[in-house]
This record gives C-alpha cells, structure tokens and sequence, in this order.
C-alpha cells in the first residue's frame, strides 16, 4: 500500500513538473505579420525568431522580409520594434525588400540590449510607396520577456 502511494505521488510530481512552463518553453518564438495593399494586389511579410537571453537582452534570429507582388510597385519595410518595462518603446532600423522575389531578404540575426528591461517584441511591417510613406502597417505577434 505504502509502495502505491508513494509511486503515485512521485509520478503526480513528475507530471507536475513536466507541465509548469519553463523559460525556454514559455515564450520565446517568431514574429511575423502579413499586410495587404488595400488598393491594388500585393502584400508584404516580415518575420523573425525571437530569442530572450535576460531582462534587457534579445536576439532576433533570421530577420526576413518579403515584397509579394504582382508589380504593385509599392516596397515593403519593416523593422522590429519593443516596449520596455516603463512604457517607452524603441525600435530598429527600417529594412526593406523591393525584389518581388519567392524567398524575400532575409537581414539574418541582429542583438538587442540596452540599458531598459525590455517587456515585449514584434514586428511591423509596412507597405510603402516610392517617397517612403507607409500606406498601411501591421504588427506581427507580441513576445513577452519571461525575465520581467
């Protein structure tokens, strides 16, 4: 009897533990947003992994963005973007695909730290016209910093 309930609350602890999210599982991801031109055909995409390392550092691994176009002649931008832990936001460069091509352009991985414990992570991305006015944007899914 004694033996049957201590194996039953060793694998009830097991199962317990296996379920509770670690880190690692909980909310590191990708990123990625689709928008469409409202006027004529053509989208854009952008994503990225989403790696947090601590409070105030962040890798983003495989940054890609993709023109989808029937020769809409609009580009598309986009850039990752973050809200720290006091409200204020930040964000990175502005990168851009013109090329229409199947694959997009894929910017490879870019590290984020700074002195601000970082909250959240997306992307944008942004249909824009040739003067570099964004017609329309969207925000890919929100990564929330499991260290804050």
């Amino acid at each position: 009897m004694k033996t049957r309930i201590l194996g039953a609350v060793l694998g009830i602890a097991a199962l317990s533990g296996l379920l509770v999210a670690s880190p690692a599982q909980a909310r590191d991801g990708v990123s990625s947003a689709r928008v469409s031109n409202p006027d004529r055909a053509g989208a854009g995409y952008a994503q990225t992994t989403v790696d947090f390392v601590n409070r105030k550092k962040v890798i983003f691994r495989n940054f890609k963005v993709r023109d989808i176009c029937p020769a809409d002649n609009h580009g598309v931008r986009a850039r990752i973007e973050w809200i720290h832990t006091d409200g204020t936001r930040g964000y990175g460069a502005w990168k851009k695909d013109t090329s229409c091509g199947s694959h997009g352009t894929n910017f490879g991985n870019f590290v984020r730290t700074g002195s601000k414990s970082i909250k959240f992570v997306y992307v944008r991305v942004c249909i824009s016209n040739k003067r570099g006015q964004h017609l329309v944007c969207k925000d890919g899914k929100w990564r929330r910093n499991q260290y804050v």
